[in-house]
This record gives C-alpha cells, structure tokens and sequence, in this order.
C-alpha cells in the first residue's frame, strides 16, 4: 500500500527524470538535514547504457542485480539528489511517485561505493553521503 510508504535505506521509487521514468536507489533512512530543514534522503538514479555515450562507470548493472534492470544500466552519480522525505511521501500518496522493489544488500553496496569512485558526484552530494549514508564503525572493547 502506498498510503503506507516511507523511505527507507535499499528502498527505491520510480521518478520522472526528463521524458521517462527512472529508478531511484534511497541511499539512507531520513534523517534531519539542517540545509533544508527537513527530515531527508540521499537517492540516485539508474541509467539505461545507450551507444555513444561514455557510461559512469563506477557502478554498472546489469540482468540479475535488480529486477528492474532488464539490460546494461549504470548508476548516474551526477543526478544524485537530496529529497524531502515528507514531500516523496506526498507524491506516491497522490501517485506521482512509484515504489518499485528494494534491492539486495549486495548491490546496495556497490551503489555505495559508487560515490567515492565517481567523479562525477557533486561536492554537496558527497558531503551528504559521507555524514549522513557511511556507516560509522563504533569500537569494541
């Protein structure tokens, strides 16, 4: 149900970018982002590999790593945004947002390691990705 949704971590949503529908990876559960205000999230989008256009290759898809993939994609780091968790909550109640199938830990993790192999995430981008989407490793003993 959509009325039910909320971002998550490994969640992806179906956005119009540009004529057609893209799949969006969410990169972090919301969290407060003084910037905007706002709870928010960090998500990047999937990107078909068309012929004469040099693919970010950082983090390549293909058949098998997400149902969604149906042929060679590559994770469009340069699109990466910073969403208002409650304003994507509002559009896939109203149903201007899909919500597609989340994704398997491993490819979620080479979708983050994406973003310090890319050149091309901007430098807000990264900044949000390495405050609010790396895992912090608490000491033991």
């Amino acid at each position: 149900m959509t009325a039910d949704f909320s971002p998550v971590q490994k969640g992806t949503i179906m956005l119009l970018s540009g004529s057609k529908e893209h799949l969006f990876f969410i990169c972090n559960d919301p969290v407060f982002y003084p910037k905007l205000a706002k709870e928010s999230f960090l998500a990047v989008n999937l990107t078909s590999i068309a012929d004469g256009i040099e693919p970010d290759s950082s983090c390549l898809l293909n058949v098998g790593d997400h149902p969604f993939v149906r042929h060679p994609s590559y994770v469009f780091y340069r699109r990466a945004e910073i969403f208002g968790a409650d304003s994507v909550i509002q559009r896939v109640s109203a149903g201007d947002i899909r919500i597609h199938d989340p994704c398997s830990e491993g490819t979620f993790q080479r979708i983050l390691g994406g973003f310090n192999l890319s050149p091309h995430v901007r430098p807000v981008i990264k900044n949000y990705y390495q405050k609010y989407c790396v895992p912090t490793v608490s000491s033991a003993a």
